[in-house]
Protein backbone atom coordinates (compact mmCIF):
# COMPACT_ATOMS: atom_id res chain seq x y z
CA UNK A 1 0.00 0.00 0.00
CA UNK A 2 3.25 1.77 0.41
CA UNK A 3 2.94 2.88 -3.77
CA UNK A 4 -0.72 4.28 -2.97
CA UNK A 5 0.59 6.88 -0.43
CA UNK A 6 2.80 8.61 -3.77
CA UNK A 7 -0.23 9.64 -5.51
CA UNK A 8 -1.58 13.06 -5.05
CA UNK A 9 -5.27 13.86 -3.60
CA UNK A 10 -5.91 14.99 -6.93
CA UNK A 11 -5.08 12.61 -8.79
CA UNK A 12 -6.92 9.94 -6.78
CA UNK A 13 -9.99 12.44 -7.37
CA UNK A 14 -9.38 12.35 -10.61
CA UNK A 15 -8.59 8.81 -10.96
CA UNK A 16 -11.99 7.58 -8.66
CA UNK A 17 -13.89 10.18 -11.13
CA UNK A 18 -12.88 8.63 -14.64
CA UNK A 19 -13.36 5.29 -13.02
CA UNK A 20 -16.57 5.78 -12.29
CA UNK A 21 -18.34 6.02 -15.73
CA UNK A 22 -15.44 3.71 -17.30
CA UNK A 23 -13.72 0.28 -16.29
CA UNK A 24 -10.92 -0.07 -14.40
CA UNK A 25 -8.82 -1.10 -17.01
CA UNK A 26 -9.32 2.32 -19.29
CA UNK A 27 -8.82 4.19 -16.47
CA UNK A 28 -5.49 2.87 -15.63
CA UNK A 29 -4.37 3.22 -19.29
CA UNK A 30 -5.57 6.87 -19.36
CA UNK A 31 -2.85 7.89 -16.41
CA UNK A 32 -0.79 4.82 -17.17
CA UNK A 33 -1.00 3.00 -13.55
CA UNK A 34 -1.57 -0.62 -12.66
CA UNK A 35 -5.38 -1.57 -12.58
CA UNK A 36 -5.33 -2.53 -9.22
CA UNK A 37 -4.18 0.92 -7.88
CA UNK A 38 -7.04 2.05 -9.59
CA UNK A 39 -9.67 -0.07 -7.69
CA UNK A 40 -7.55 0.35 -4.40
CA UNK A 41 -7.68 4.18 -4.89
CA UNK A 42 -11.32 4.32 -5.42
CA UNK A 43 -11.64 2.01 -1.90
CA UNK A 44 -9.95 4.58 -0.63
CA UNK A 45 -12.20 6.83 -0.90
CA UNK A 46 -15.38 5.31 -0.27
CA UNK A 47 -16.22 4.33 -4.21
CA UNK A 48 -16.89 0.92 -4.65
CA UNK A 49 -18.16 -0.50 -7.95
CA UNK A 50 -20.84 -2.97 -8.37
CA UNK A 51 -21.85 -5.34 -11.22
CA UNK A 52 -25.19 -4.64 -12.50
CA UNK A 53 -28.11 -5.92 -11.37
CA UNK A 54 -30.83 -7.26 -13.48
CA UNK A 55 -34.39 -8.42 -12.53
CA UNK A 56 -35.18 -11.71 -12.80
CA UNK A 57 -38.25 -11.14 -15.82
CA UNK A 58 -35.01 -9.75 -17.81
CA UNK A 59 -32.96 -12.91 -17.34
CA UNK A 60 -35.69 -15.00 -18.88
CA UNK A 61 -36.56 -12.92 -21.45
CA UNK A 62 -32.65 -13.07 -22.55
CA UNK A 63 -32.63 -16.38 -22.24
CA UNK A 64 -35.71 -17.14 -24.16
CA UNK A 65 -34.50 -14.96 -26.49
CA UNK A 66 -31.45 -16.55 -27.36
CA UNK A 67 -33.15 -19.85 -27.88
CA UNK A 68 -34.06 -18.78 -31.27
CA UNK A 69 -30.80 -16.75 -32.04
CA UNK A 70 -27.15 -16.74 -32.04
CA UNK A 71 -25.08 -15.56 -28.82
CA UNK A 72 -23.93 -12.75 -30.49
CA UNK A 73 -27.00 -11.30 -31.31
CA UNK A 74 -28.60 -12.00 -27.68
CA UNK A 75 -25.21 -9.91 -26.45
CA UNK A 76 -26.17 -7.12 -29.19
CA UNK A 77 -29.50 -7.12 -28.67
CA UNK A 78 -29.43 -6.49 -24.49
CA UNK A 79 -26.38 -5.16 -24.39
CA UNK A 80 -24.71 -8.02 -21.61
CA UNK A 81 -21.98 -10.25 -21.97
CA UNK A 82 -21.75 -13.39 -23.29
CA UNK A 83 -20.33 -15.15 -19.52
CA UNK A 84 -23.36 -13.34 -17.97
CA UNK A 85 -25.90 -14.99 -20.51
CA UNK A 86 -24.44 -18.55 -19.76
CA UNK A 87 -24.29 -18.23 -16.42
CA UNK A 88 -28.22 -17.16 -16.36
CA UNK A 89 -29.06 -19.80 -18.61
CA UNK A 90 -27.18 -21.95 -16.61
CA UNK A 91 -28.89 -20.66 -12.89
CA UNK A 92 -32.27 -20.76 -14.63
CA UNK A 93 -32.30 -24.24 -15.92
CA UNK A 94 -32.21 -23.40 -19.54
CA UNK A 95 -30.31 -26.12 -21.89
CA UNK A 96 -27.31 -25.82 -23.38
CA UNK A 97 -27.27 -24.96 -26.94
CA UNK A 98 -23.73 -25.78 -27.61
CA UNK A 99 -23.93 -29.33 -25.88
CA UNK A 100 -26.18 -30.83 -29.16
CA UNK A 101 -29.52 -29.42 -27.38
CA UNK A 102 -31.85 -28.85 -30.27
CA UNK A 103 -35.27 -26.76 -30.15
CA UNK A 104 -36.93 -28.93 -32.38
CA UNK A 105 -36.82 -32.39 -30.35
CA UNK A 106 -36.88 -30.48 -26.40
CA UNK A 107 -40.50 -32.61 -26.05
CA UNK A 108 -38.61 -35.77 -26.35
CA UNK A 109 -35.93 -35.07 -24.08
CA UNK A 110 -36.52 -35.87 -20.24
CA UNK A 111 -36.36 -32.54 -18.07
CA UNK A 112 -34.38 -34.30 -15.40
CA UNK A 113 -31.93 -32.72 -13.55
CA UNK A 114 -28.70 -34.22 -12.12
CA UNK A 115 -29.62 -33.84 -8.65
CA UNK A 116 -33.03 -35.62 -9.68
CA UNK A 117 -31.13 -38.25 -11.21
CA UNK A 118 -29.23 -39.15 -8.45
CA UNK A 119 -32.46 -39.63 -6.30
CA UNK A 120 -33.10 -42.45 -8.65
CA UNK A 121 -30.39 -44.29 -7.43
CA UNK A 122 -30.76 -47.21 -5.08
CA UNK A 123 -28.80 -48.66 -2.31
CA UNK A 124 -27.91 -52.44 -2.19
CA UNK A 125 -30.05 -52.48 1.46
CA UNK A 126 -33.07 -50.16 0.11
CA UNK A 127 -33.16 -52.95 -2.90
CA UNK A 128 -33.38 -55.59 -0.11
CA UNK A 129 -35.93 -53.74 1.78
CA UNK A 130 -38.23 -53.44 -1.00
CA UNK A 131 -37.89 -56.84 -2.51
CA UNK A 132 -39.30 -57.89 1.12
CA UNK A 133 -42.10 -55.64 0.79
CA UNK A 134 -43.08 -56.69 -2.93
CA UNK A 135 -42.54 -60.62 -1.14
CA UNK A 136 -44.93 -60.08 1.78
CA UNK A 137 -47.68 -57.97 -0.64
CA UNK A 138 -47.72 -61.17 -2.72
CA UNK A 139 -48.43 -63.28 -0.38
CA UNK A 140 -51.32 -61.11 1.29
CA UNK A 141 -52.84 -60.95 -2.08
CA UNK A 142 -52.48 -64.77 -2.31
CA UNK A 143 -54.16 -64.98 0.94
CA UNK A 144 -56.98 -62.32 -0.26
CA UNK A 145 -57.48 -64.47 -3.45
CA UNK A 146 -57.70 -67.89 -1.70
CA UNK A 147 -60.47 -66.17 0.80
CA UNK A 148 -62.43 -64.06 -1.69
CA UNK A 149 -62.48 -67.78 -3.89
CA UNK A 150 -63.75 -69.54 -0.68
CA UNK A 151 -66.15 -66.81 -0.09
CA UNK A 152 -67.52 -67.27 -3.57
CA UNK A 153 -67.86 -70.65 -3.15
CA UNK A 154 -69.94 -70.46 -0.43
CA UNK A 155 -71.97 -68.00 -1.99
CA UNK A 156 -72.49 -70.03 -5.31
CA UNK A 157 -73.72 -73.13 -3.22
CA UNK A 158 -76.17 -71.01 -1.18
CA UNK A 159 -77.40 -69.46 -4.26
CA UNK A 160 -77.62 -72.40 -6.03
CA UNK A 161 -79.87 -74.29 -2.84
CA UNK A 162 -82.12 -70.67 -2.88
CA UNK A 163 -82.68 -71.52 -6.39
CA UNK A 164 -83.62 -75.22 -5.76
CA UNK A 165 -86.13 -74.09 -2.96
CA UNK A 166 -88.12 -71.82 -5.46
CA UNK A 167 -87.67 -74.35 -8.47
CA UNK A 168 -85.92 -71.79 -10.66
Amino acid sequence: MGLLNNYSSEFAAQVVEHYKSNSAAKTAQKFSIPDHHVTRLAKRVGFHKTCAQYPLSFKHEVCQYYDNHTGDETVAKFGITAPSLFAWRRELGYRNKSRGYNLYTEGLQPTVTKRERRNFVMTKSENGDLKAKVADLQYKLSAMELVVTQTLKGLGAEIESTLEAFDL
